[in-house]
């Protein structure tokens, strides 16, 4: 004969084992609730960023800067490039301005313009060919010509150039008290 026991270790674990299904159950939906949560706050936070922001064209890279001509109206050349930029940059988006003090004198000089006769390094650099955006990753060179500042009569000069909604990059030029064409000025 068998001898029936009742016996209730079996009906408390199986009561624990549904609680933990349970509890396992619950904080799987409050973990994805968070997540889903915090995604859509980054989302919305990178989406403002972006709104937020200005594209960045760049500032320009100069290789070099001699004098070329001396008299009557000086001129320097300029070889440079643009690897800052991420798109092609119109001509009219750059510009310089070249301060001077001539010796002797207080009131600062100035010269000023645009870079619409830029060309590529196949181009002279002073009249203007049918290039209107500069490229990224390609040399140009440009040839400033001085209305007002006469370098023969200056020591230092400040050479300002301008990228629309970039950078803005001042050079100090030593010209010394006898430039002669060709002087290396950066």
């Amino acid at each position: 004969m068998m001898r029936r026991v009742k016996n209730e270790n079996a009906e408390i674990g199986i009561g624990a084992m549904i609680i933990f299904i349970a509890i396992l159950i619950a904080s799987a939906v409050v973990s994805a609730v968070l997540v889903k949560s915090v995604e859509n706050i980054f989302s919305r936070q990178k989406s403002d960023a972006q709104q937020s922001s200005t594209s960045f064209n760049g500032m320009v890279n100069v290789l070099i800067i001699d004098i070329t001509a001396l008299g009557g109206t000086d001129e320097m050349h300029m070889v440079f490039d643009l690897p800052y930029i991420a798109d092609d940059l119109h001509e009219s988006d750059l510009s310089w301005a070249l301060m001077c003090l001539p010796t002797g004198e207080t009131r600062m000089q100035f010269d000023e313009g645009q870079f619409r006769f830029a060309t590529t390094l196949d181009g002279d650099g002073l009249t203007a060919l049918p290039l209107t955006e500069f490229i990224p990753g390609d040399v140009y060179h440009i040839v400033f010509q001085l209305d007002t500042c006469d370098l023969e009569d200056v020591e230092k000069a400040t050479l300002i150039l301008m990228v629309d909604e970039g950078r803005t990059r001042e050079i100090v030029l030593e010209i010394g008290n006898s430039p002669v064409v060709g002087q290396v000025l950066y």
